[in-house]
């Protein structure tokens, strides 16, 4: 689950996707949409053999599959046929080599399947579901009409009455888990996402190079503009729109972050959300403080490309706070940066795109310029 999608193969995609699923601890069923989809034969026998021993240990599982060869057909233990519609044309046995299945369409007057042919696709010829194929028979018709349905209906009235005895004998288990909405606590869920967070950061180079070199880069930049600024009325106007330029940062912090957040949203929405793998509250939490060391980093380097090139450090000497005033800079310049974060992750929760959350930062940006903060 921890693990890097990018990269994997179709067969590693498709565990992975099992094993998040599992994550969840699906207490009923857990449901697969054409596992063995764009994998050669070698890889769907090994998926199957996975979801066998899932099946051995307790688990329901309920796969939907089209048209598969005749080896990997006899590896699923019951099927449900439909017909156009929705319409149940089987619900049954497979039995050993497809003989329950066939048994039951010869016996409503189908064709005898030849020998060495695919049951999977015999059958589908037989209801007229493939390719030039046409059936005279409303197979629908025959599947409620036949014993077969009774008996499957006899099955879930014993199943239960069997069921209903062993919930009323067993009463209250005491496992008070079972109940949880999700499969692990909170504590677990945030380590959890907190490590994948940090692992999908150091696997993006791109965004640790780009942020440290609009922190590094930048600071320079305003540093050796108005490096040496003397104890003058212009000196420490130079100074005060140096500390102003600083501030600009902020709509770029905050640009970089969001685009990054949203492919991360994206991946979760999709799979993780809907499987309960964990909540909302520890993947938040997890790309807000990812953030922490990373702003402490560039503080760091801000602090020293910008506040002793522009000479803010003399300021003090006068009244002998020089290490004060500048452990008291470098305090600001990190909580500039953990707000600018915190201030992107805020902006871009509730949007859809980055886009619109970058125009709705450059627009409350100006406001505080215009307003002074």
């Amino acid at each position: 689950m921890l693990m890097q999608r990018t990269g994997l193969n179709v067969e590693q995609r498709k565990r992975l996707t099992i094993g998040v699923e599992m994550a969840a601890r699906p207490a009923l069923l857990l449901f697969l949409d054409e596992p063995t989809s764009g994998l050669d034969s070698q890889t769907s026998w090994s998926i199957l053999s996975l979801l066998e021993k899932l099946a051995r240990n307790g688990q329901a599982i309920l796969c939907t599959i089209h048209q598969p060869s005749s080896i990997l057909f006899q590896r699923f233990d019951r099927l449900l046929l439909l017909a156009r519609g929705g319409k149940t044309v089987y619900f049954g046995p497979i039995g050993d080599s497809s003989r329950t299945l066939i048994n039951y369409f010869v016996g409503n007057g189908a064709s005898p399947c030849p020998p060495g042919e695919n049951p999977a696709e015999w059958m589908l010829d037989v209801i007229g579901a493939s390719a030039g194929s046409r059936s005279e028979r409303d197979w629908p018709q025959v599947w409620r009409d036949s014993n077969e349905l009774r008996g499957v209906h006899q099955e879930l009235e014993n199943m239960k009455f069997e069921r209903s005895k062993v919930q009323h004998s067993s009463g209250d288990s005491g496992d008070r888990s079972a109940y949880n909405e999700y499969a692990v606590g909170n504590l677990l869920q945030l380590y959890q996402v907190q490590k994948r967070v940090f692992q999908q950061y150091w696997r993006t180079p791109s965004y640790i190079y780009s942020k440290l070199l609009l922190c590094v880069g930048g600071a320079l930049f305003i540093g050796l503009s108005f490096v040496n600024a003397n104890k003058t009325i212009q000196g420490l106007q130079n100074q005060l729109f140096g500390v102003f330029m600083l501030m600009t940062f902020f709509s770029e912090i905050c640009q970089q972050i969001m685009p990054h957040f949203v492919t991360q949203r994206s991946l979760y929405e999709v799979r993780e959300r809907s499987s309960k793998t964990y909540s909302w509250q520890a993947f938040m939490l997890s790309n807000i403080l990812v953030e922490i060391p990373w702003s402490f980093l560039c503080s760091i380097l801000i602090f020293v490309c910008w506040y002793y090139p522009i000479g803010l450090y003399r300021n003090a000497e006068l009244t002998d706070t020089v290490h004060e005033r500048g452990i008291m800079t470098f305090l600001f310049v990190l909580a500039f940066l953990l707000f600018a974060s915190s201030f992107a992750h805020m902006s871009i929760a509730a949007i859809d795109t980055a886009e619109n959350a970058s125009n709705i930062v450059n627009l409350v940006f100006i406001m505080m310029i215009i307003f002074c903060g």
